[in-house]
């Protein structure tokens, strides 16, 4: 069985083929997904799609880079409402996220304003995890050492690393943080030009490894070019196993049973 541990399906690419998602994920033994919120609104589509399928679980959050274009004092507000859709819909929401940090899409002179309210929300978010024991889901791109001090000043000590594109040096800085950080690998790791990914693939615990698609982004190499969707997910098992030593079965296996534990299944 696989997990596709995070997912956008209620994108414009994707909304309307959930039933062909759905018979593509069972063909190919994807068990669950994850849909991740956004915002406020990609939050309650996601709940949505948890609700009408039984294989869509979902998440609360705010992306940075949507949330840097907020006022601090909108804030307190929008972590109030995703609260409530929280204590709405608890038995779908599995975690808090995407939150944390990208410096990359900063605005061209905001940069330090735009910091500060993602260091803001971030921490804003974090608390409502904690409040309802909750892992996090962080998005970083380009804010490494941000994102790592923030982390620990947070205090949260379950935490899953969407994406991953750093290198294991940063995976090794956060292992050593807590052991109740995984680290999730997308389409980035089948890239070729991707060796930096490919060697924390290869050198990390297996127990600290899920897969993800991140679709309708990021499509493996295998069908790059194509609208992602969470059946591709199998195509990252594939690469990983190519570039571990273990096993196969056991690989599929372990990061499956990653996938259940981090979400509290």
């Amino acid at each position: 069985m696989l997990f596709d541990t995070h997912t956008h399906s209620y994108f414009p690419e994707l909304a309307d083929r959930q039933d062909d998602i759905i018979v593509e994920m069972t063909r190919n033994n994807i068990r669950y997904a994850t849909q991740i919120g956004c915002d406020i609104e990609t939050s309650k589509q996601a709940i949505e799609l948890a609700k009408r399928y039984e294989p869509f679980y979902a998440t609360v959050g705010y992306h940075p880079t949507e949330g840097q274009i907020l006022s601090p004092k909108q804030i307190p507000q929008m972590v109030t409402e995703l609260e409530e859709l929280l204590i709405a819909n608890r038995k779908y929401i599995v975690a808090i996220g995407e939150i944390g940090f990208d410096y990359y899409h900063l605005e061209v002179g905001k940069e330090a304003e735009q910091k500060e309210t993602q260091r803001i929300l971030f921490f804003a978010m974090t608390e409502l995890a904690m409040r309802y024991t909750l892992p996090i889901v962080i998005h970083t791109r380009d804010a490494r050492e941000d994102t790592f001090r923030y982390l620990k000043e947070s205090g949260v000590k379950k935490a899953i690393i969407h994406c991953f594109s750093e290198d294991y040096a940063f995976a090794e800085e956060l292992m050593e943080y807590s052991d109740g950080i995984v680290f999730s690998f997308s389409g980035i790791v089948t890239y070729k030009k991707s060796l930096a990914v490919q060697e924390a693939a290869r050198l990390l615990p297996l127990s600290k490894m899920l897969i993800e698609t991140d679709a309708p982004f990021l499509s493996p190499q295998t069908v790059r070019g194509t609208v992602n969707e969470p059946a591709n997910v199998r195509y990252i098992l594939e690469t990983i196993k190519n570039l571990r030593t273990e096993d196969g079965a056991e690989i599929e296996r372990v990061i499956y049973e990653n996938s259940l534990q981090v979400y509290g299944f």
